[in-house]
């Protein structure tokens, strides 16, 4: 049995894509350890690991992601705000972590490959083999979201560049790197990762090589999100629409309104989950067919689902297409947008942009793409392509393989 260990940061997309691999390494009879903040670890302590509970220092997540100088492309002063933002979640979490670990250190460490520094830097002290978390398209020399003009401005002359850099510098030396911050993003694209779509859904994903192990979405039912049943029981005639714009840019009201509105008079069921940044109250108009709930259970009400209107997160839109179910996107950020055009490009759905849903736009499209057989047909190749891609049986043995080739180089 191998000390399996985990690094992941605050974000239920980045934690809900896990915890699948969590199940099958303690299944196959692992230990695993998994750091993140307790009210990120219900699922993963569910699956079997043993929570490694942090103090994290990004309080500020929510507004980092919601502030941005410009949503529609990622830009050179998004990109230090965020740096910065990592180099004191860094400087706080490496000596907590070193603490708990100094003891019972794990034999392979898996790490956010976005935003994991601490994790990356604890298994290079202790010289363990990693790999890396990616539950974004990922990113090569022939794409990337941060290099490609359409998502991204990069500014080599920007002011804060160079300031941020030599905190980044400092912040390494004293957690015992002798690395620069030029050759520490330089190594962050190196070494096994695994990638949580399958290689069908990656821009120029011919291009990726052996070491991006593209496995699909990982997830396993969510056992703390509660329950949801179908009013009338399943099986209805009549289409059902979910929608929701996930856990950070939701406190949207014209929004849900405008869905309230689209949806009103059509012969649908709709779910939306708006969270738990509006109150419910304000939206008018609201008829029996359409069902406002903070939250549900995403999983099961998909299961269901002919159409997701969503704002293409990337856990949304796995989680989508693993049932087949095609897609109105919405993206609120350049990342999203990406995830969005890639729908689009693959016939999966339809997209809309965030400043111009109104509730004529939103109906147009939510006809349209269920109008279209071809967009369901599209939604069940990609459905067959994430099944044959592994899954968490797949990205389990990724990791035995890396345990198999450092047990043999000792």
């Amino acid at each position: 049995m191998s000390h399996i260990g985990f690094f992941n940061i605050p974000g239920t997309g980045h934690v809900n894509p896990t915890v699948g691999i969590v199940a099958e390494l303690v299944d196959r009879g692992h230990r695993v350890s998994y750091a993140v903040p307790a009210d990120q670890g219900a699922e993963v302590e569910k699956a079997g690991a043993t929570l490694v509970p942090y103090e994290s220092t990004m309080g500020r997540f929510r507004s980092t992601m919601t502030e941005l100088e410009d949503n529609d492309r990622f830009t050179t002063g998004d990109f230090v705000q965020v740096l910065h933002g990592l180099v004191q979640e860094t400087e706080a979490l490496y000596p907590q972590l070193e603490r708990v670990f100094a003891d019972d250190r794990p034999d392979a460490l898996i790490y956010d490959g976005l935003s994991g520094w601490t994790g990356r830097l604890l298994a290079s002290s202790w010289g363990v083999p990693t790999v890396r978390s990616i539950p974004t398209l990922a990113a090569n020399e022939h794409w990337s979201l941060g290099t490609d003009g359409e998502y991204a401005d990069f500014e080599p002359d920007h002011p804060g560049l160079q300031a941020v850099y030599e905190d980044i510098t400092a912040m390494l030396a004293r957690v015992g790197s002798n690395s620069s911050a030029q050759e520490f993003f330089e190594g962050s694209e190196s070494g096994p990762a695994l990638v949580f779509v399958p290689r069908e859904f990656q821009f120029r994903g011919e291009t990726f090589g052996e070491d991006f192990h593209f496995v699909g979405p990982c997830w396993s039912e969510r056992r703390f999100d509660g329950e949801w049943s179908r009013a009338g029981g399943v099986g209805r005639e009549r289409p059902l629409v979910f929608v929701s714009l996930g856990t950070i840019h939701n406190d949207n009201v014209a929004f849900f309104q405008s869905c309230v509105d689209a949806f009103a008079g059509l012969p649908w069921d709709v779910v939306m989950a708006v969270g738990n940044q509006i109150d419910t109250a304000v939206l008018s108009g609201v008829p029996a067919h359409v069902e406002v709930r903070r939250h549900v259970p995403q999983l099961q009400v998909l299961r269901e689902a002919d159409l997701f209107v969503t704002h293409a997160g990337m856990g949304s839109v796995m989680e989508s297409l693993s049932f087949g179910v095609p897609m109105v996107a919405i993206p609120q950020m350049s990342e999203q947008r990406a995830n969005a055009d890639r729908v689009v490009e693959l016939g999966l759905g339809a997209l809309l942009h965030r400043d111009r849903v109104t509730a004529q736009a939103l109906r147009e499209a939510a006809r349209g793409v269920l109008g279209a057989p071809s967009y369901a047909e599209r939604a069940g190749w990609m459905r067959e392509r994430i099944a044959a891609s592994g899954g968490a049986p797949a990205a389990a043995d990724v990791v035995e393989s890396l345990l198999t080739t450092a047990q043999a180089h000792r």
